[in-house]
């Protein structure tokens, strides 16, 4: 940990109080004398510390800018964020992370993109991604899951979406199937879930037979959160249909406070995906606008119309149709016809 994290973690740990001299410099290992220097440092980067002589520092303000150190300070996940990477632009952070993984060991990388050209949703549809007006970011995954059960990943991100989004504005934050979050019926929110790579796990000793299931697949999963963007930043076909956090709740979100928000719980409930996602299921549910409505799922030229029982073990919609037979639904756009 570097000595500007270092600092930061103390200043969020403190949450607005005095942190005193002795104390960072006993942190940071250094003179007590230089701590000045160490915060004329952050003050350059657009932070706002207060000094006392007496209490020590304090800090009042940080910019609105996303940087990988300052996340790093706020987050105390296990996994999802064990390296971030934040860029000013780039194409699309699910094509970087994609290229990563080819070379990253382990998993949990994040890489942050203040905008994207090329930002992209399900079916390959454009994601308009402004210069810092929102959370455009992608995460390297390989759960231990075999791959028929990757919607597990898709719906644990919606939950942990959902959840922060309600945390830090305040806002009913919920969950439409498969991959949206929305507020007052509207968008704020996407989830894309790319598979990169399967490893296949024969018995000790034998050779992988070739129809042998995918056990660790490797993941990608994008995110775009719609933060502080206005109306004006979205493109006319979606602008009917989208929203952001800023323009729901009337006033401007801390992008660096959500985004630790969120990794901290895709950290949580990514480890429940693998071992216990009963209890991701029940807390979809809970946030569901889905659940309980008659729907129209439209799958390429098929379209299969029912009413939404529940989620399964691997996280498919199961739908109940006319006839009564339940149909297993993996993904789709949904129209909800009536509830």
């Amino acid at each position: 940990m570097n000595s500007g994290t270092a600092m930061l973690e103390a200043f969020y740990e403190a949450a607005g109080q005095f942190v005193p001299t002795a104390q960072l410099a006993k942190l940071l290992r250094t003179p007590a004398e230089k701590i000045a220097i160490e915060v004329a440092e952050l003050e350059q980067l657009g932070y706002t510390i207060e000094a006392h002589p007496h209490f020590g520092y304090r800090l009042l303000g940080a910019p609105d800018r996303l940087m990988a150190d300052d996340i790093r300070a706020r987050l105390k996940s296990r996994i999802i964020g064990s390296e971030i990477l934040v860029f000013e632009q780039t194409a699309s952070t699910n094509d970087v992370v994609t290229h990563m993984a080819k070379t990253q060991p382990g998993e949990g990388l994040v890489v942050f993109a203040e905008s994207q050209t090329k930002g992209r949703g399900r079916h390959g549809r454009v994601w308009s991604s402004p210069r810092g007006k929102g959370l455009w970011f992608s995460v390297l995954l390989r759960p231990n899951l075999p791959l028929s059960s990757a919607p597990r990943i898709t719906v644990a991100a919606s939950v942990a979406v959902a959840r922060s989004t309600r945390k830090t504005s305040g806002l009913d934050a919920r969950i439409k199937w498969p991959n949206d979050v929305t507020v007052n019926g509207k968008k704020v929110a996407g989830i894309l879930v790319e598979t990169i790579g399967c490893e296949k796990q024969p018995q000790a000793g034998t050779p992988v037979p070739p129809n042998q299931p995918c056990i660790h697949p490797s993941i990608v999963l994008g995110i775009g959160i719609d933060v502080n963007c206005r109306l004006e930043d979205f493109p006319p076909d979606v602008a009917g249909i989208a929203s952001s956090l800023e323009i729901e709740s009337g006033r401007q979100q801390d992008r660096a406070e959500l985004a630790a928000e969120v990794l901290g719980a895709l950290d949580e409930y990514y480890a429940a995906a693998q071992k216990n996602f009963d209890t991701i299921i029940a807390e979809w549910a809970r946030l569901s606008t889905t659940l309980g409505k008659q729907l129209v799922v439209t799958m390429g030229k098929r379209r299969i119309e029912g009413h939404a029982q529940a989620l399964d073990e691997d996280g498919a919609l199961l739908l109940r149709k006319d006839n009564g037979q339940i149909e297993r639904i993996l993904g789709g756009d949904v129209t909800v016809e009536r509830a």
